[in-house]
């Protein structure tokens, strides 16, 4: 459960960590989010992009046993549940996204519990 886990969820970081430092324009466009200045891309690529590849790497790493699965598991458990509340926040006081959201949302709340999980095993 555990290389299952961080190998998910950071895969899942990277390819949307690369899609928003690549091509922030293509990624906006679903929820209607239109980037048009040079900060706007500047910050979808440094917050989006950078940040998601640093939780990438970091994600991964633990599942490389390059540190310790344990301190990875926890970072994926406190990441994606701050994701998911966050998220959920949004639903309550703002109503529904797009459908691409919701599934994020979904994706968030699977790899938060299992990284409980796996937490729990060891």
């Amino acid at each position: 459960m555990t290389r299952f886990t961080l190998y998910g969820a950071g895969l899942m970081m990277l390819v949307v960590g690369l899609l928003h430092l690549l091509a922030p324009q293509m990624m906006m466009r679903e929820p209607a989010i239109e980037l048009s200045t040079v900060n706007h891309l500047h910050v979808v690529r440094a917050a989006y992009g950078g940040a998601y590849l640093g939780i990438a790497a970091l994600f991964l790493a633990g599942a490389l046993r390059r540190i310790d699965s344990r301190a990875a598991l926890t970072a994926v458990l406190m990441i994606f549940t701050g994701f998911a509340l966050g998220r959920v926040f949004s639903l309550l006081l703002d109503g529904w996204p797009v459908p691409l959201y919701l599934g994020v949302l979904g994706a968030e709340v699977f790899f938060a519990a299992c990284a409980a999980m796996a937490l729990r095993a060891r």
